[in-house]
């Protein structure tokens, strides 16, 4: 039975218990899944340095889980996605890129609704990345932490409603969960705003079980080719015995 690999690159047990309720509902029989946090870093990822590490810290994981079928990396940024679609033998969704492509069937403009107002650059980049830039209506940001998301449900649902009029405004008619910490807000949010709402995680979910469905794979004869055997000094310096001898086994292609 085709199996699925969920990864939270942070070390949030608490997002990824939201992630894992998501992917239950996309996942059914025949199918399997198992959602796994980053194995050290961040509690949560709200800035590049996050995502660097992030990026770095979930690699090893693509080894330790080596018997699925497919891989979803359930964080908005989709910090370190282009690394594992280059290692990787098997088909790998980054939520953000999953979304995006989501919302572009759905309506002529989207916006992103985020976490802290930092992430508003950010998004801003990974439009510009994905060469979206013609599509896009803008960033709004609840001026919160990641982590504090939840603490008052109600509280956060009018904030993201507030701040949703905003891009409204700006000619948004497709809106974006622009963070797996939001992902528990889409069907209330649906409920309050008069344009789509797509909920990230699930989109993600639902794109890797097509592709591997349809057969399909990322192709590894362009951007993402299998990088060229290369020489790793100093990394018991650097790395942890275990990540220094993942990182070792990329000396041979």
């Amino acid at each position: 039975m085709p199996t699925a690999l969920v990864i939270n690159p942070n070390t949030s047990e608490k997002m990824s218990d939201s992630i894992r309720a998501i992917a239950a509902h996309v996942f059914i029989s025949p199918w399997e899944f198992r959602v796994v946090n980053a194995p050290a870093g961040p509690e949560s990822l709200e800035s590049w340095r996050d995502y660097q590490l992030a990026g770095v810290t979930i690699l090893p994981l693509l080894k330790e889980h080596d018997d699925v079928d497919g891989v979803v990396l359930a964080c908005f940024g989709d910090p370190g996605l282009y690394a594992l679609k280059e290692v990787s033998a098997l088909p790998v969704v980054g939520i953000a890129e999953a979304a995006f492509s989501l919302a572009l069937l759905l309506g002529g403009k989207f916006g992103i609704l985020a976490a802290m107002n930092r992430a508003i650059g950010l998004m801003d980049a990974l439009v510009r990345m994905y060469g979206l830039e013609a599509r896009y209506a803008g960033t709004v940001a609840l001026d919160m932490r990641v982590l504090n998301l939840e603490e008052d449900h109600q509280g956060t649902l009018a904030v993201l409603e507030r701040v949703s009029k905003e891009l409204l405004t700006r000619g948004a008619d497709v809106l974006l969960l622009g963070c797996a910490g939001l992902t528990s807000f889409t069907h209330d949010l649906t409920q309050r705003v008069p344009v789509t709402v797509i909920d990230p995680v699930e989109a993600g979910c639902r794109m890797l079980k097509i592709a591997v469905e349809m057969g399909l794979n990322t192709s590894h004869s362009g951007l993402f080719s299998l990088p060229e055997a290369q020489q790793m000094n100093g990394l018991p310096r650097a790395f942890s015995p275990e990540m220094a001898a993942y990182l070792k086994t990329w000396e041979s292609k």
